[in-house]
């Protein structure tokens, strides 16, 4: 039986640890982009101590450190990964794996059923990206039931409470996408 190892620590430093084309599938969930950054608006303005201003202490309000993107594409075998993400970030990733490393890509979204009930003066914060991007020739595990590319479901307040993440995702998607990429027991469909 394989083990699986859980690492709490700086994903920038702690990737640089990890063989080269030695991960089969990556799914992550970086720091979003915030353009506009502020820490009480919106959702958050009614908050003690807000998701923003802790991002913010820690320097992420910036989203991702995209040159995390090259040790991903190290570390895998083949290109073969999931990255959420908010609008803000769509093109850079796009033109990252795509233009520079001519994958092909897929854009799921996970509609939220309950979003938060604040605007700002904006559509509503109702959907979260999940972008894929693989390397040509390659096969889906998936049946054509789990190869959706939208997801209504709600958010897991019971979750997201329990972990203390803002953006936490319904386990049933990131085990769907699992299952879609990848082959029991390790290796990529």
């Amino acid at each position: 039986m394989k083990v699986n190892t859980i690492y709490n620590g700086d994903a920038y430093e702690l990737i640089k640890q990890i063989p080269d084309k030695s991960i089969d599938l990556i799914v992550t969930d970086p720091p979003y982009l915030f353009n506009n950054f502020s820490g009480k608006s919106g959702i958050f303005k009614d908050r003690k101590r807000t998701y923003l201003e802790e991002i913010k202490e820690k320097g992420l309000e910036k989203g991702i450190d995209y040159s995390i993107l090259n040790d991903f594409c190290r570390v895998i075998k083949k290109i073969n990964i999931y990255i959420w993400c908010n609008k803000n970030q769509l093109l850079d990733y796009l033109k990252f794996f795509v233009e520079e490393k001519k994958c092909n890509f897929e854009i799921l979204i996970w509609a939220k059923t309950n979003p938060p009930p604040f605007s700002n003066g904006h559509y509503l914060k109702d959907k979260e990206y999940c972008l894929y991007f693989w390397e040509k020739n390659f096969k889906f595990n998936g049946k054509y039931e789990d190869l959706k590319t939208v997801y209504f479901t709600g958010v897991n307040q019971s979750d997201k409470k329990l972990y203390n993440h803002p953006t936490i995702k319904p386990l049933s998607i990131i085990e769907n996408l699992i299952k879609n990429s990848s082959v029991e027991g390790g290796g990529s469909a």
